[in-house]
């Protein structure tokens, strides 16, 4: 049996251009624009593209790696290499494992059974 592994990712979307608006019922919204924040729209939805990175072990705080918005590709060739360096893009937070508890010992169970003589031929 393959161990399980569970990952614990929280994103900071204030990281991002942003803003805040009030609705008339009271309801706190975020507003991210969608090209400031280099995020991509394709049929209706919006994505945004980002890098996982992960480490060997983990650091002082916890964490086992983090996640970075990145470029999305079509606007890397639009800037190009040299212009898409100077492009700052946000840290958006940490990756935290916590490991499913699983038994590593597996107990045999044996099972004893009668075989009973029968006069069928197959």
């Amino acid at each position: 049996m393959s161990k399980l592994n569970s990952y614990a990712l929280s994103v900071a979307l204030t990281k991002l251009e942003h803003g805040f608006i009030t609705t008339k019922a009271g309801n706190r919204c975020l507003v991210i624009p969608i090209e400031k924040n280099y995020l991509t729209e394709k049929d209706g939805a919006v994505y945004m593209q980002t890098d996982l990175v992960t480490m060997d072990s983990e650091d002082t705080n916890g964490n086992w790696g983090f996640q970075v918005q990145k470029l999305p590709t079509d606007k890397y060739k639009e800037l190009g290499a040299e212009k898409a360096k100077e492009v700052k893009l946000p840290y958006l937070g940490n990756l935290k494992i916590f490991a499913k508890k699983t038994t590593d010992a597996v107990e045999a169970t044996i099972i004893e059974t009668e075989v009973e003589a029968d006069d069928l031929p197959f």
